[in-house]
């Protein structure tokens, strides 16, 4: 049991499940040893053989939830969504404390009551969990997740105030507190905790110079044709936007340091389409919980590539799309195009027509040239009415995430960007020292920070 356990930590499950199966032989009864070979198989990417062994610890412990949240996940992995979803109904009608079981249905479900009422049952039992004696760090960052899901924003910061030092480092509830004052469009309050955040980088999380490049074009590309050809058989014609539009415009693909792939979709009178519908239906993909119906921006990730799709709206003949529906958040207005065909290579794709004038109005005249630091959130010459404080928050928030991947250089030419100034200093081996000064404010959303 024990090599078993240390093999799973090691992230050997294939091995793991060998010395699981080993202690089963010898205690053929023993049903916790049944749930780690099961969970084992699982993770070794074979299902089938896990839920066999789940449903034979079912017969020596019926109603046991972890093997019956084991049950669903193996079903949920041979795409037999209807047989997962009972699993973890099960669950949670023997404990409402099962949290993982309330999420897995809200990630299943496709009724959007239950879905929803599934999310916030995870965040109570969440909340429940932390007022245990043995609760610790990983509990309060689960319930100040699951409380943003459920979009119970103002519960999610007095959450994270009173429990801050249950946190596992300030820097993460100060992350916290950024993402749920952000989400209820508080971006002043939003930008300074993400500050803080970032000085409270330690200098082993800034990342070592070779860490960035993540990006795989090859793999962006083929995530890309997926979500493209999953929309289209959904009768959505979606086209490609900023900077994928940007990388095909200039090279014929997506560019090897952008961080996502980009997508637009025309939205119609009554709000639709669907894309939230169209993206919980597909066996392939898993949607943020956090994402609703009637959003102008969703964010998935699909075979490990970041994709961002945006709805946009007709306005007074211009184009426009954005992150929400709150008054000063990220929007871009364009001028008014159609989505017309163009040919790449080996497959033709959907853009704005007069491309290269929406790419002039995203990046500016010179978008031709490369340059590997801007940012269309922060700098965009297409921003409309957007608050000064959120363009700072994502401006702190990517030079963060560039220095926990070792890009000093990117994070710089971030933190330059930001309307609010900060002076900032790029450590070598120390953490970041920063100062941060607001500007003056620039539109009416300003005011009130």
């Amino acid at each position: 049991m024990e090599d078993g356990k240390a093999l799973m930590d090691a992230g050997r499950a294939e091995e793991a499940a060998l010395s699981f199966c080993y202690a089963h032989d010898l205690r053929p009864d023993h049903v916790v040893t049944i749930q780690h070979l099961g969970a084992a198989l699982l993770r070794a990417g074979d299902p089938k053989r896990a839920l066999g062994w789940f449903d034979e610890g079912l017969w020596a412990a019926p109603g046991n939830p972890i093997l019956l949240h084991g049950k669903g996940l193996a079903y949920h992995a041979l795409r037999a969504r209807g047989r997962a979803l009972e699993a973890f109904r099960s669950v949670v009608a023997r404990d409402a404390d099962a949290s993982a079981s309330w999420q897995s249905i809200a990630d299943l479900t496709p009724d959007e009551c239950e879905r929803l009422h599934a999310i916030g049952a995870a965040a109570d039992a969440l909340l429940r969990a932390c007022t245990r004696p043995t609760a610790g760090a990983e509990d309060f960052f689960r319930g100040a997740t699951a409380l943003i899901e459920a979009r119970r924003f103002d519960e999610a910061v007095w959450f994270v105030e009173k429990h801050f030092h249950c946190f596992a480092a300030p820097r993460i509830a100060h992350d916290k507190l950024a993402s749920a004052h952000y989400r209820r469009g508080a971006f002043a309050d939003a930008f300074f905790h993400k500050l803080r955040a970032l000085q409270c980088l330690a200098p082993e999380d800034v990342g070592s110079a070779g860490a960035a490049g993540q990006f795989d074009p090859g793999a962006a590309r083929a995530a890309l044709a997926d979500i493209y050809d999953i929309l289209g058989a959904a009768g959505v014609p979606a086209f490609l936007a900023a900077g994928t539009l940007l990388g095909f415009m200039r090279s014929g693909g997506p560019l090897a340091h952008d961080r996502d792939i980009d997508l637009g979709v025309m939205r119609d009178d009554e709000g639709g389409p669907d894309i939230a519908k169209i993206l919980r239906e597909h066996p392939a993909l898993m949607l943020p919980r956090a994402a609703r119906p009637g959003d102008r921006y969703f964010g998935l990730t699909h075979k490990h590539v970041g994709i961002d799709i945006f709805l946009y709206a007709n306005d007074d003949d211009a184009g426009v799309c954005g992150f929400s529906d709150h008054p000063g958040d990220i929007e871009w207005r364009f001028s008014a195009f159609d989505a017309i065909a163009q040919r790449f290579s080996d497959r033709t794709f959907r853009i704005p027509s007069g491309a290269e004038r929406y790419l002039a109005e995203t990046y500016g005249a010179d978008w031709r040239r490369a340059d590997k630091g801007f940012a269309s959130a922060i700098s965009s010459p297409a921003l409309s009415g957007v608050d000064d404080y959120a363009r700072a928050f994502y401006s702190v928030a990517r030079a963060e995430r560039s220095l926990l991947l070792g890009d000093r250089e990117k994070a710089a030419a971030l933190i330059a960007q930001s309307p609010i100034k900060i002076e900032f200093n790029i450590p070598l081996s120390a953490p970041p020292a920063i100062a941060a000064t607001p500007a003056k404010a620039t539109n009416s959303n300003d005011a009130e920070a």
